[in-house]
């Protein structure tokens, strides 16, 4: 174990001692120092991780907005095609009835 030479007096509060007293550790220094270690080894890890993180949620929520405006394409497109679909039904009504029209003038009734 290093020598420890550094001595210091500080002051905190009671919800930082709680903190410091659940850290892994025999005795109230080597808490310390176990939570010092991790902030310093740890936090740069865990914030590239969620930054990481964050970065494939931007990525999905894209996607999901792509997917969302192609499922609107996708419904605009089917109300189109039944629109479409009820004026073709009209045209062919109305030919019929043009063309039963035609047969009944040319049979003379």
């Amino acid at each position: 174990m290093a020598a420890k030479n550094n001595i210091r007096s500080i002051r905190f509060s009671d919800e930082l001692a709680e903190l410091i007293d659940r850290q892994v550790g025999d005795t109230f220094t080597q808490k310390f120092e176990n939570l010092i270690t991790r902030c310093v080894w740890e936090l740069p890890q865990k914030e590239k991780q969620l930054a990481s993180i964050q970065a494939d949620i931007r990525r999905e929520q894209e996607r999901l907005y792509n997917l969302r405006r192609a499922t609107e394409q996708l419904r605009l497109l089917e109300q189109d095609l039944e629109r479409a679909k009820r004026d073709f039904e009209l045209v062919a009504r109305r030919a019929r009835a043009i063309g039963e029209a035609a047969e009944q003038e040319g049979q003379g009734v």
